[in-house]
């Protein structure tokens, strides 16, 4: 996929031959073109202008989810089989990063992927299904909590307590780094049941944010510590003690590849704008594209970009075409991707000179701060290497065939 143009029809000309329409989006759907361009033309109009009011003050603007869900693109991604519609999940996580809504493309991103898809795979209650509905249509803004003060990556160590109080459940914790926590009418609370961790459906009055954390970056994610107390009823509980990692486990894959998906959108638009700079800039009598180190420089980065992207697609045409969903290959697509991401980023910034390290001149710093949370949200750069890992298979005939023993 070419970076250095921005029309939009010769763009997605090899995007169509990449994804294989037919697997990435279903016989019967609309052309990715088609589609791309709505969802594109939806977030410039409604949810784009949202960006630096919700940058200023950290908020997560809840406008935001409304929209994309009144438009129909929530229950889009979610029709299909047992994975919904994955093409249209990065045709639009891509097109949120490459529009820069940073922590509010995160956001979306988070309360689509991870939350809804706990909700649609395990929900059987009449209340979790309303829920459910609520999410799909943007009425409702859903987060998932997990972490906690003394359990990062963890989760089998969580301290929030699920007791039983009479005919209901009682749920009571702390959570760190919820996001978007204060915006949620619904957290999907990670818990300590009697016979292991389980997810409970916690609505806004059982939850009470406590802090909101001065991050660096993705500062209208509005990622805060989240106080739970809570009397809820059996139907909220959405996955049983001693199921809820596995749960965990699988709303994360869907979170890992959007967010590879959005940090890939994000760098489009960095390298972009940095190789019109080289184009534009002059210094010494000539463009900055003259200069051999940064045009090659340019043209590594923009290499491995494009690498980056096919695997993306091509991971996105196998699942799709009933492949494995593979744990560890999701793992390592994102902490591939997020690695990457930060680099570009710095990278495109330099390139800038002093504009690059200035917010009100280009968007440049703002990706570069935002970025670096791809290293960390959905799991630290050392858990996704774990999971890759985990995956590892040796093949000792191969291994006697050409070792010698």
């Amino acid at each position: 996929m070419t970076l250095v143009s921005n029309d939009l029809t010769n763009h997605l000309a090899e995007e169509q031959t990449i994804l294989g329409i037919q697997l990435a989006f279903g016989a019967t759907s609309r052309p990715v073109t088609d589609h791309r361009t709505r969802v594109r033309a939806l977030i410039t109009d409604q949810v784009s202008p949202l960006v630096p009011a919700a940058e200023e003050e950290r908020r997560f603007p809840r406008e935001a989810v409304a929209a994309l869900g009144a438009a129909g693109l929530f229950h889009e991604r979610w029709s299909g089989g047992i994975h919904g519609d994955l093409g249209r999940a990065v045709v639009l996580a891509e097109e949120m990063g490459r529009a820069g809504l940073g922590g509010v493309g995160i956001g979306v991103g988070l309360h689509l992927e991870a939350a809804t898809s706990l909700l649609r795979d395990f929900g059987t209650s009449a209340y979790a299904e309303a829920v459910l509905g609520l999410a799909l249509a943007g009425e409702s803004v859903c987060c998932v909590a997990t972490s906690e003060q003394h359990v990062g990556s963890d989760l089998s160590a969580v301290e929030t307590e699920l007791t039983r109080e009479g005919t209901h459940w009682r749920v009571r914790g702390e959570k760190w780094f919820v996001s978007p926590g204060a915006a949620a009418d619904f957290a999907l609370v990670l818990c300590r049941g009697d016979r292991g961790p389980a997810i409970v459906i916690v609505p806004r009055t059982g939850l009470t944010p406590v802090k909101r954390w001065a991050t660096t970056g993705m500062r209208s994610l509005e990622t805060v510590r989240l106080r739970v107390d809570a009397r809820v009823a059996d139907d909220a509980v959405l996955v049983r003690p001693g199921s809820g990692l596995a749960a965990v486990a699988q709303g994360l894959m869907y979170e890992r590849l959007a967010l590879a998906a959005q940090i890939l959108g994000a760098l489009d638009l960095a390298s972009v704008l940095a190789i019109t700079h080289l184009k534009r800039r002059r210094q010494f009598g000539s463009p900055l594209y003259r200069h051999q180190a940064l045009r090659l420089r340019l043209a590594d980065l923009h290499s491995r970009i494009l690498v980056a992207r096919r695997g993306l697609y091509a991971t996105v045409a196998e699942v799709s075409a009933g492949g494995p969903a593979s744990l560890s290959d999701m793992a390592a697509l994102k902490v591939t991707v997020a690695r990457l991401g930060e680099r570009v980023t710095s990278e495109c910034a330099h390139i800038f000179g002093g504009r690059g390290y200035v917010e009100d001149q280009n968007p440049m710093e703002r990706l570069w701060r935002d970025l670096k949370v791809g290293r960390l949200g959905g799991g630290s750069d050392e858990m996704m290497w774990e999971l890759v890992a985990a995956g590892f298979r040796p093949d000792h005939q191969l291994y006697d065939h050409w070792v010698a023993t």
